[in-house]
């Protein structure tokens, strides 16, 4: 397939089909790319060997997390790269300098390089096609090198075997709060997802870790002992209040490890960043689809959220007891197929009048609505359900529907958040 796209062309790909290219071709996941990614950086001279990166994993928070250290450093003065996942609406966002994503021609430039020229010669000395994520990945390399101080490069998934795990020496690893996700690839014990997670602590490289259960966090000390790497460990009864515009009771958590990042860096003589800094940065720090209300006429409301596992539903369902207490919710759900839809739906339904189902336009593992509907009404049997095959169809006609007082909540899939939001921001406000 990929030569297909390479063989007989007199020019390089455009955009459209670079994308094309990564939806269409490309295997779909990020786990288990790791040893292909190593090849192809290889080809392309190891850029990321060239960077100062800060490494963040972990079931929950990562993109928060990261973006607190980013603002941080920002602030601070330098130039700080941002690579995150999924994107909201385009690949460029995941993939960014002082938070303005890498501009289309270089994407396109470096993409098609990726394609045309570093595929096919992997290839050809036997290399499987890689996947999306870690074309994506060493994409974010070749851009950041030689234009930023620091990197801040999100996990995709896991962490050992993830595509991004091919630096030897970050500069930094940080793990926020795990729990179980995607038990079919990563294992179905804490202490497995632990274990790979734990697998981006670099020897002799410090480390930050969230708070963790217990059985977790004895897996990442043992880990961190065997590499002779220093771990700083938080602990939930020690975290320190915390002012930012970032809303949410679990980022207190995030910021809390955010600032232990820095403050590791700081202590280290790494970076230099006043209070001062710290405070502006927080307090303008932004994170897109988590906890991002619109607040419309009328006294009614949008929360979008992106939490996509029992944890994130947990956290979700907790700031909507604590925070809108005085709004009727009605949730509009998707839930992916490898999801645990059960434990999920039983967290978040008492906190609803009703709920909406749907499925992301362009993802197929969202779970088919009659088995999501037929969970909830075993768990919440008076609670009223509706169904679109369209979610922006569905949105724009909910959305219509609120009355004062109401407040719809978008949740359970990053990819609903992607659609919804693109639509609401450019046809609904």
């Amino acid at each position: 397939m990929c030569m297909a796209f390479c063989v007989g062309r007199d020019k390089r790909m455009n955009y459209q089909e670079c994308i094309a290219y990564l939806e269409n071709v490309c295997p779909r996941g990020s786990s288990g790319g790791k040893e292909r990614t190593a090849i192809m950086a290889e080809l392309m001279g190891n850029p990321q060997d060239t960077l100062s990166i800060i490494h963040v994993a972990g079931t929950n928070g990562k993109g928060s997390t990261s973006a607190v250290i980013e603002s941080v450093l920002r602030h601070a003065g330098y130039k700080v790269g941002l690579f995150t996942s999924p994107h909201l609406e385009r690949y460029e966002e995941r993939i960014q300098i002082n938070r303005q994503p890498i501009p289309e021609a270089e994407f396109t430039a470096i993409m098609s390089h990726l394609i045309e020229d570093v595929i096919p010669k992997a290839m050809a000395d036997g290399m499987s096609h890689p996947g999306a994520f870690g074309l994506l990945t060493l994409a974010a390399f070749q851009y950041f090198a030689g234009k930023t101080d620091f990197v801040v490069l999100e996990v995709g998934l896991g962490g050992w075997l993830d595509p991004t795990n091919i630096i030897a020496s970050p500069v930094l690893s940080v793990i926020t709060p795990l729990s179980l996700e995607h038990c079919h690839i990563l294992g179905d014990t804490i202490e497995q997802i632990a274990k790979e997670k734990a697998g981006i602590i670099k020897p002799g490289i410090p480390a930050i870790t969230a708070p963790q259960e217990e059985r977790a966090l004895a897996v990442l000390k043992v880990d961190a002992l065997e590499k002779q790497s220093p771990l700083v460990c938080l602990y939930k009864d020690t975290l320190k209040p915390v002012t930012t515009n970032l809303v949410g009771n679990y980022q207190q958590m995030n910021c809390n490890t955010a600032l232990a990042a820095v403050q590791n860096l700081i202590e280290r003589g790494v970076v230099q960043v006043s209070d001062q800094q710290i405070a502006d940065a927080l307090c303008h720090v932004s994170w897109p689809g988590r906890m991002e209300y619109f607040d419309l006429d009328e006294g009614k409301a949008i929360l979008l959220d992106g939490a996509h596992n029992p944890a994130g539903i947990t956290g979700l369902a907790e700031n909507l007891r604590d925070l809108y207490s005085d709004r009727e919710i009605i949730l509009f759900l998707s839930i992916l197929d490898d999801k645990e839809q059960v434990t999920m739906l039983k967290e978040i339904l008492p906190q609803a009048s009703a709920v909406v189902l749907t499925r992301p336009e362009h993802d197929d593992r969202a779970q088919h609505w009659m088995q999501i509907e037929q969970y909830i009404h075993e768990i919440a049997p008076n609670c009223p359900c509706r169904m679109y095959d369209n979610d922006k169809a569905g949105l724009k006609q909910e959305v219509e529907r609120l009355q004062e007082g109401q407040m719809l909540c978008v949740t359970g899939s990053l990819y609903l958040i992607s659609d919804c939001r693109s639509y609401l921001l450019r046809e609904l406000l």
